[in-house]
Parts: structure tokens; C-alpha cells; sequence
């Protein structure tokens, strides 16, 4: 969250962005077309981008990104694994002194498995570590396990499906009671029962030359339901030659009763910009 007050006067600015990922791969091929895609061992990306301004006002921001999964029991069971972090600071170089403001930090961890019963049913389990200091966020924790179907599917499946999940969750909250010391008698402690729905839709478009990923979640707290989270984020991946592509991502997240007095804004959104090198 950006807070009003940060960009003040005209910059004189020169803006570089930077934006690099690797993708790391541990034997996954993607199928021609009519076959089903091998996915054995270990996949894995890392994606890392960079912003900086410099002027009247001075900033930077940058993100990383690391996932992996991988298929095993004859691709019956699919596990997979993600960590993304944000960072960004900010200063006006007419302060004297230069006061520096943080504008981004943010760490989340996500973990799932997948069980496959037939082509069209499926038994899944997910569960995140999160935390937010320009939310005020000290930790969010949260798991849900249910049923899940996949609606539409080609070749290759992996790349090419729509599957939609559900059932009941569990989520624990902490924000800070403006004490740092991260425990709940200095904050507000929640406990929330979910109830769950999510969806994930990958398919390639334009002949198959555009990867496209849409996943979102909703979570609403049966104990209170005015404390629901929706959460959904869009990929691109663009191929520029035949091992690179460009991949543009777009995250927004809406909570509705955030525990703290501190959370001006209930919508966080995150765009993202960069390289992404398949081998």
C-alpha cells in the first residue's frame, strides 16, 4: 500500500526498470499437439524484477518469485510449492533530513496437493503463510482440503483446463498492536472457520502460442461473515523467440475486515513485468 503524501512536486526523473526471470526445469516437455504432456520430476520457476527512480523523489520496489511442483503415482498426485516477496522503499531528497518510507514488504509462502480419482474429480488441499508490514499484517495463516472438478480440458491438460474446488478451511490472523513484538496480547488475534471456493483456469491462446493462467479464491468465515478475503491474479506469457518469452502478471486482493485501524485500504493490487527463460 502506497500512502498518500509519498509523491510530492515534479520529479526530474530517469526511470529504469529492470525485469529477469529464470526458469529452472527438471525434465517437464511440453507436448506437440494431440499429446498429453509428460510431467515427471521437478518443474521450477524463479522471476525477479526491479524498479528505480531517481529525482525529486527517490524510490525502488522489487519482487521475487520461486515456485516448483511435481507429479508423481502416474501423475495421480501432483504436489506443488510457492514463495513470492515484495520490497519497496521510497524518499523525497527535498526532506532534510532524507526520511525513508517503506512501501512494500510483503512475504507469502503457499503449499498444495492434488489427488486425481478420474479425469474430472479430484481431492485437493492448500494452505499459505503470509505477511504484510505496510498492512500491518504481523501473520495470516490458512489451510482448506475438499473436493474439486475439472469442468474443461485438451491436450496438453496441463496447460489447458478450467477446475474449480471447495470446502471448509481454517484461517488465523494476527495484526500488530503497534508493539512490533508479534504476539496476541499486543495485537488482534483471529480465528476464522472458512468456507472455500477457488478456481484455476490455464489455456493457450492464439494458436497456442500465448500461455494463459487465472486462478482466484474466495474465503468466507462461517464464525464471521463479514470477514471474508478474495484474492485473484492473472498471467501472461508471451513468446519473444523460442526459449524466451515476455510474461506480464496482475494480482488483486480485497479484504474486508482488516483488524487493524492502521489499513487505510481494503484493496491491495500488484502488477508485474518481465522475462521469463524456459529450458
Amino acid at each position: 500500500m502506497i500512502r498518500k503524501g509519498l509523491w510530492k512536486g515534479r520529479s526530474r526523473s530517469a526511470v529504469i526498470t529492470m525485469a529477469i526471470t529464470f526458469a529452472l526445469s527438471g525434465g517437464a516437455v511440453r507436448a506437440e499437439e494431440g499429446e498429453e504432456a509428460e510431467n515427471e520430476g521437478w518443474n521450477g520457476s524463479i522471476a525477479l524484477s526491479g524498479n528505480a527512480q531517481t529525482g525529486t523523489t527517490d524510490s525502488f520496489s522489487g519482487s521475487f518469485d520461486a515456485a516448483t511442483d511435481r507429479a508423481f503415482n502416474e501423475a495421480r498426485d501432483e504436489v506443488k510449492a510457492r514463495f513470492n516477496a515484495t520490497y519497496g522503499v521510497t524518499r523525497d531528497s527535498s526532506d532534510t533530513p532524507t526520511k525513508k518510507e517503506t512501501t512494500a514488504n510483503s512475504q507469502r509462502l503457499d503449499l498444495g496437493h492434488k489427488h486425481v480419482f478420474n479425469p474430472t474429480l479430484f481431492w485437493g488441499s492448500n494452505s499459505f503463510a503470509e505477511r504484510d508490514t505496510t498492512q500491518s499484517l504481523e501473520v495470516r495463516a490458512a489451510a482448506d482440503t475438499g473436493p474439486g472438478i475439472r469442468l474443461w480440458s485438451r491436450d496438453p491438460v496441463d496447460e489447458s483446463h478450467f477446475d474449480i474446488n471447495f470446502g471448509p478451511g481454517y484461517r488465523y490472523e494476527l495484526y500488530d498492536g503497534n508493539t512490533g513484538a508479534g504476539v496476541d496480547d499486543n495485537g488482534d488475534a483471529d480465528h476464522f472457520i472458512d468456507v472455500v471456493g477457488g478456481f484455476e483456469y490455464k489455456n493457450q491462446l492464439f494458436d497456442d502460442k500465448v500461455d494463459f493462467t487465472h486462478t482466484g479464491s474466495i474465503r468466507m468465515a462461517a464464525n464471521e461473515p463479514n470477514a471474508f478475503l478474495v484474492r485473484s491474479e492473472i498471467i501472461f506469457s508471451l513468446p519473444l523467440t523460442t526459449a524466451w518469452s515476455f510474461r506480464t502478471g496482475f494480482l488483486v486482493e480485497y479484504n474486508n475486515d482488516p483488524g487493524s485501524d492502521d489499513v487505510l485500504n481494503k484493496t491491495t493490487t500488484r502488477t508485474s513485468l518481465g522475462l521469463d527463460y524456459k529450458f
